[in-house]
């Protein structure tokens, strides 16, 4: 919907790049409007800008005043009355109930399952109906409110990840609630070293590494929890060959949902934006982690990533990592993230199996 710029929100979604007198956007397609992203609007004079309907409020905000804090069950209420919610608005409403739970973690509070899944059930099973708004979850995240966006992302990842591997459905929603509590156990690490902006230390990055423990801690007394949930926790930084954390356990050892977690968990690491580095394509990333994290991971679920997430096809409109945005006219088999594409600006053809200098920064239409 169109909306006047001097009447945007903090937390509204971009609909549309937005342009000035620029080639590339001043603002980006699925940006979650701050407050810096509003000054720059009004500093270029653009007077009107795209956003999706309903996505006002701040992801970073949540606790602003107590008394506009609604109880849990208010909460849960009020989402799932939202029937006609864009996934985008629902996923950012999930995130913003998890960092209020976080944050309970964080000052002792223990953990209800309850609680958590009246909070999360609703958008992980939405989730694998928009593969491509998985494709863009990335553009949600923000590096300062990077542990909230990531679970609620695993969470889904793991439930797309875990349906097109054909688990139960039962099944799916356990280990995409086990996505979401993969990190649960950061509520337990120094808050210091969750925001630091630089390269952790040895002794830090072994105190950080300790998540995966504390998250089995705190849900190992649950008498609801399942032994997947719980081995999926403790392991998803575990790795095929044995070069993971914490036990370096390997192979046949892990347990299956613990396969999946480990993948969705670093492809939405490696996209998102961090404080030592920008987001990154999920193009780039999933020919990444086929070159270069082989052997760490389980092939099956890799396969089943990869084939989920190449969602586009011959005619599909996408951007490239030069800003040039053209139609994808043909894609081979053996090399689906490499296709030719025909650019708008002058009507080349591009074939990217050829240019390693270039890649699919997004998925257009």
């Amino acid at each position: 919907m169109k909306v006047k710029t001097s009447l945007a929100k903090v937390g509204q979604i971009v609909n549309q790049d937005v342009f000035s007198m620029t080639n590339q956007p001043i603002v980006n397609k699925n940006t979650v409007l701050n407050t810096e992203h509003l000054s720059v609007l009004t500093r270029f004079h653009i007077e009107e800008i795209d956003v999706l309907p309903s996505s006002g409020f701040s992801t970073n905000s949540i606790m602003e005043n107590e008394s506009t804090v609604a109880t849990k069950e208010e909460t849960f209420l009020q989402i799932n009355k939202e029937e006609n919610l864009s996934f985008p608005t629902l996923y950012l409403q999930t995130v913003k109930r998890y960092k209020q739970l976080f944050t309970n973690w964080q000052s002792g509070s223990p953990l209800d399952m309850l609680e958590v899944r009246q909070a999360v059930l609703k958008v992980l099973e939405e989730g694998s109906n928009f593969p491509r708004d998985i494709l863009l979850l990335h553009h949600y995240a923000t590096s300062t409110d990077y542990i909230n966006h990531h679970a609620i992302s695993v969470g889904i990842l793991s439930t797309f990840l875990a349906k097109k591997l054909h688990y139960s459905n039962g099944d799916c929603m356990q280990i995409g609630l086990a996505g979401v509590l993969s990190d649960c156990g950061m509520a337990k690490v120094q808050p210091t070293l969750l925001k630091k902006s630089g390269a952790l230390s040895p002794a830090e990055f072994d105190e950080v590494k300790q998540h995966t423990i504390h998250g089995y801690n705190m849900l190992k007394k649950i008498p609801s929890i399942k032994e997947g949930v719980l081995l999926g926790v403790l392991q998803h930084h575990e790795r095929e060959d044995g070069s993971g954390y914490p036990l370096k356990v390997q192979g046949s050892k892990l347990h299956p949902f613990s396969k999946i977690l480990a993948v969705a968990d670093v492809y939405l690491a490696m996209t998102a934006e961090r404080p030592y580095r920008s987001k990154q394509s999920p193009f780039k990333v999933l020919e990444m982690i086929m070159k270069d994290q082989f052997g760490k991971f389980d092939h099956q679920v890799i396969r089943a990533l990869f084939s989920g997430l190449s969602t586009f096809s011959t005619g599909s409109r996408v951007k490239l990592s030069n800003q040039e945005v053209g139609e994808i006219v043909f894609i081979e088999e053996s090399q689906p993230t490499r296709p030719i594409v025909k650019l708008d600006s002058n009507g080349e053809f591009i074939a990217l199996k050829t240019r390693n200098d270039l890649y699919i920064e997004e998925l257009l239409s």
